[in-house]
């Protein structure tokens, strides 16, 4: 992260050197000179921006984004990760930002631009507070330019507004802030999964190896009943493969007494194991990683010296990855969709043909 940040700054600032910037000293028409950056302040100090609040009609707060340790994380849920991707690009767009043309400072045309004061109920304008130390500017994002590209913005608690040369993603929802990915294991690394009810019932499939195609369903089937389909097998091998949040609080808030477990085992040792409820009209799980096999390599001679290099490395490998899982999702109720859910808690009946009528 601080490498990305690094970079925008030297960007920035290498252009920053070949600009002219002229501020008006009349403030009573003080307007953004052409060709400047709209915050050339933001532009020299972009290292050390480390709270972002935005902010939308009738001053009402969607998300604030503060930096804890490296880490980008929303303050109004309890701290859980940010979207990074989406932070980045809106303060690279910020800081190399420059001005297009000088617009009204005239507080009756603010609406035509969008730009108007935040607390008007049904401004168009989102404002964007970008804190630096004990330093926060303020600017109110408005409309995108009809017929060129570029958007009017203007700085808040000053009267010029400017089209500047950059178009802003500004997601007006609090959940849009957050990083919506949970976990991506595809599903060719996947061993085995297995689901247990509190009813005892149980659903267990499985592979030799990452070359077979197909899972096995486990156990004996009932007599004169058939397995419904392959992808019915095969869908849970890919339950932990690119998967989003809807919503996301305290795992501590959730009542986990009847949970539906399932056990995800890769090829490569890691263990993931989910509870999975539904409360109300969430549908929860949370997660925890482990490496069971992880004190397993053993030094057998000089001559196996290499492979057992090869292996503990893989081992740390594996380690690492639990523990970046773990980071994540340790002490997070997570809401999923309700299709992901139901693939997730599959009873055995569910893995059969239905019963002919006679």
């Amino acid at each position: 992260m601080k490498r990305s940040f690094l970079y925008l700054a030297v960007l920035t600032l290498a252009a920053l050197a070949v600009v002219v910037f002229l501020v008006p000293k009349d403030g009573s028409s003080e307007k953004s000179a052409v060709g400047s950056f709209l915050m050339p302040d933001v532009v020299a100090r972009i290292n050390d921006v480390s709270r972002v609040e935005i902010v939308s009609a009738g001053n009402n707060t969607v998300a604030t984004l503060v930096r804890d340790e490296g880490q980008w994380r929303v303050e109004q849920i309890g701290g859980y990760r940010a979207d990074w991707s989406k932070l980045q690009a809106l303060l690279a767009a910020l800081a190399q930002a420059s001005v297009i043309e000088s617009k009204t400072d005239k507080p009756e045309y603010y609406d035509r631009l969008g730009v108007e004061d935040i607390t008007a109920e049904n401004a168009v304008s989102v404002l964007v507070r970008i804190s630096i130390g004990d330093q926060t500017t303020g600017i109110l994002i408005g409309k995108q330019a009809q017929g060129q590209q570029g958007q009017y913005v203007r700085l808040q608690d000053r009267p010029g507004s400017a089209l500047v040369d950059r178009e802003f993603d500004v997601p007006g929802q609090m959940m849009e802030w957050v990083d919506s990915s949970i976990i991506d294991l595809n599903s060719s690394e996947v061993a085995e999964v297995e689901i247990i009810h509190p009813s005892s019932e149980r659903v267990l499939v499985m592979r030799i190896s990452a070359d077979q195609t197909d899972f096995d369903l486990a156990g004996f089937l009932p007599p004169g009943r058939e397995i419904k389909s392959s992808w019915a097998v095969n869908s849970l091998g890919s339950v932990f493969s690119m998967l989003n949040l809807e919503t996301v609080r305290s795992a501590n808030s959730v009542d986990w007494t009847s949970a539906v477990r399932m056990r995800v085992l890769s090829f490569s040792g890691m263990e993931i194991l989910a509870d999975l409820v539904i409360e109300g009209d969430e549908y929860l799980l949370r997660l925890h990683a482990s490496h069971p096999d992880a004190s397993i390599v053993q030094d057998d001679g000089e001559g196996a010296v290499s492979q057992t290099e090869i292996e503990k490395q893989a081992q740390a490998d594996v380690a690492g990855q639990v523990d970046g899982i773990n980071q994540k999702v340790d002490g997070w109720a997570y809401g999923i969709s309700k299709q992901k859910f139901e693939v997730m808690v599959k009873k055995p009946e569910d893995m059969l043909k239905p019963l002919e009528s006679d």
